[in-house]
């Protein structure tokens, strides 16, 4: 993602996206429209992306649709190999996959990324009680506070590499979203066959799913137990509406990123379309 200094928007511009600019403001929205953005792969997932990315106005979408480099639908190490060499040259990296009915998205926008919040400015309320019972109440000033933070993002190798034989990240495995694991047998699934899960062979997959699970969870300390068989039956093909939640997500994290205005999900959201629920989680090397 490249982006430009001083874009102009036109009255027309102005007029379409009102809405969007009233959201998030003037600034933000220059942004968006003076960046350009490179989509790889463009399954279920990624039409959704580039849907709502040119909804929100960037200024360039470059689609790439290749099997071999896809972002949204290639191995492990083909996504851990360019998430290093965007991060040499300080481009922001997503990457988002669907299976069946799960989906989950990544993100890595460097150290010290810094973006800004606003937050409604509460008003102490005065000691003069001539005012009536309203006046001991706290009121919200109509005139936001603007604040710049700071957040360190981690490369995807690091994400994926956590070392769970630590006490500390024992403690917090109770708390650890299933999904990550998950998505660790399923990456491992397809840079040994090449390909995901496919219906027409249900049953040689499952069968080599549950011995990649097991052989997984084995390397990373853990006991096969953590992820019983249930996976298995919902993780075969593309279903819409996940891809429809995950590729909104996947696209709002991108316009955050780009027009540097809100919180950013840091660094991993995971979708289970059986519950209907997502989480926010971060992996890392802390």
């Amino acid at each position: 993602m490249i982006e430009k200094e001083d874009p102009i928007i036109s009255e027309e511009e102005a007029a379409q996206y009102d809405r969007q600019i009233r959201l998030w403001g003037l600034d933000a929205q220059k942004r968006l429209r003076g960046s350009r953005v490179l989509l790889a792969g463009l399954g279920g997932l990624g039409a959704e992306v580039a849907k709502n990315l040119i909804l929100a106005g960037v200024k360039g979408l470059t689609l790439l649709d290749h099997e071999q480099v896809c972002l949204t639908g290639c191995s492990r190490d083909l996504m851990v190999r360019v998430d290093q060499l965007c991060s040499q040259h300080k481009i922001k990296v997503f990457c988002g996959d669907v299976y069946g009915y799960y989906g989950y998205m990544f993100c890595n926008l460097g150290q010290e990324y810094s973006y800004v919040e606003e937050k409604p400015k509460v008003v102490k309320p005065s000691g003069d009680s001539s005012d009536g019972p309203g006046a001991k109440k706290a009121k919200v000033d109509p005139n936001e506070t603007t604040m710049v933070k700071k957040v360190d993002f981690c490369p995807l190798k690091e994400a994926l590499e956590v070392d769970w034989t630590t006490e500390k990240a024992k403690a917090a495995l109770k708390k650890t979203p299933l999904d990550y694991f998950l998505l660790q047998v399923l990456l491992k699934f397809r840079t040994d066959k090449g390909r995901d899960p496919d219906p027409q062979s249900s049953e040689e997959d499952g069968e080599l799913l549950r011995q990649i699970r097991s052989d997984v969870l084995d390397a990373l300390g853990l006991s096969a137990n953590l992820l019983n068989d249930d996976f298995i039956s919902y993780c075969f093909s593309e279903m819409s509406p996940v891809c429809a939640v995950v590729g909104g997500v996947l696209g709002q994290e991108v316009v955050k990123a780009l027009s540097q205005r809100d919180a950013p999900h840091r660094n991993f959201f995971f979708f289970d379309g059986r519950k209907g629920n997502g989480v926010v989680d971060y992996f890392g090397p802390n």
